[in-house]
């Protein structure tokens, strides 16, 4: 069998055309290797979509990556989604410029689709990488911003007389996807409580305060917020307030007192003898004691008057000798409560006067 030149060139030929198709092809591969690198990611806009498949037969073809360039500040949704997987599990890793993760996730080989919610910050790039590690997986990627779906939550205030242990509360809304979440308002805790009077007189009737309570910052609580109850507030001592928060943005109890001091003692009578003055009053069983002053002044000036105080609150006369002839006095009285270790004194009585005998 003879064959030709014309037969032999036509073999040639054909060998180079088969030759050069392979070699096409494996260059046509490499630029799409190097197209999905992250120096040269694929470019993706806002509301378009990116059709991929990565596959693990080498490593170049288990990555692709695009990028983002980010106009506005916002959240902003990655959605993949696949009409099937084949045995595939998915990386997602989300770089910004610096190629520092800020967010990623995995997709499991039973899921189809999934979504990656990212904040991006205006005039920087983004870029995005997905990673297959077993079989291959074709998406399509879309990217458009994130709709928040907001969830409030709310926490009331607590009280507390220590500062430092009161709780704000808030209304708080959070998104139940993204995670992002604010503070549209703050319930500062309540501290003080203000009263009208800190010291009051015993009258044998229960003794009540006008009440102030107060936040962190210093505003005023609605009294319909609390109610008021009292403790001991019907004898001379320390009477307990106690603030009980029972309504819609506060919880907790404040705490605070007032002093019931005795009531004026009453005067009986102030006689006089030669160089002396005998002072007589009714007793006050209410009382610790008493503190009586006598003096030449009519305004009881610090240089013309002595005090005596008598520790028995059942005394009801003293008697005080070694006083000028012939000259005038002046008495009065006032009872005192012992209260945590310290006198807690009442209002001076009427004043007395007599003139001691020649």
């Amino acid at each position: 069998m003879c064959i030709g030149l014309g037969d032999i060139m036509k073999k040639f030929l054909s060998i180079l055309i088969a030759l050069s198709l392979a070699i096409s092809s494996l260059f046509a591969f490499s630029i799409n290797a190097y197209a999905n690198s992250l120096k040269t990611a694929a470019q993706i806009m806002l509301g378009q979509s990116i059709n991929a498949t990565v596959s693990n037969v080498d490593d170049n073809a288990k990555n692709y990556w695009f990028k983002f360039d980010c106009l506005s500040s916002n959240y902003y949704d990655l959605l993949t989604s696949s009409q099937a997987l084949t045995n595939a599990d998915v990386f997602l890793t989300v770089y910004n410029a610096d190629k520092t993760v800020i967010n990623s996730n995995i997709n499991s080989n039973t899921d189809l689709n999934f979504n990656t919610t990212t904040y991006f910050e205006a005039g920087k790039t983004y870029y995005f990488k997905y990673e297959v590690s077993d079989s291959s997986y074709t998406f399509t990627a879309s990217l458009n911003i994130h709709n928040h779906n907001y969830i409030s939550t709310f926490a009331k205030a607590v009280a507390d007389d220590d500062r430092e242990n009161a709780i704000d509360g808030y209304v708080k809304y959070r998104c139940s996807s993204c995670g992002d979440e604010y503070i549209a308002q703050n319930i500062f805790a309540p501290v003080s409580v203000s009263l009208s009077s800190l010291k009051v007189a015993y009258n044998g009737y229960e003794k009540y305060n006008n009440i102030t309570v107060y936040d962190k910052l210093g505003n005023v609580i609605p009294a319909s917020e609390y109610v008021v109850t009292y403790e001991d507030n019907i004898r001379c001592g320390k009477a307990w307030v106690y603030v009980n928060f029972i309504g819609n943005n506060y919880k907790g109890e404040l705490t605070s007192s007032f002093i019931i001091v005795p009531a004026k003692p009453t005067t009986v009578s102030l006689t006089a003898k030669k160089n002396k003055i005998t002072f007589k009053w009714n007793k006050d069983t209410t009382a610790s004691g008493y503190e009586i002053q006598y003096s030449t002044s009519k305004s009881f000036s610090k240089s013309k008057t002595k005090s005596v105080t008598v520790t028995k609150n059942s005394t009801k006369s003293k008697t005080f000798s070694k006083l000028l002839k012939k000259k005038k006095y002046y008495v009065r009285i006032r009872a005192y409560k012992t209260i945590d270790g310290v006198k807690q004194f009442g209002s001076w009585s009427k004043k007395m006067s007599v003139k001691t005998k020649k």
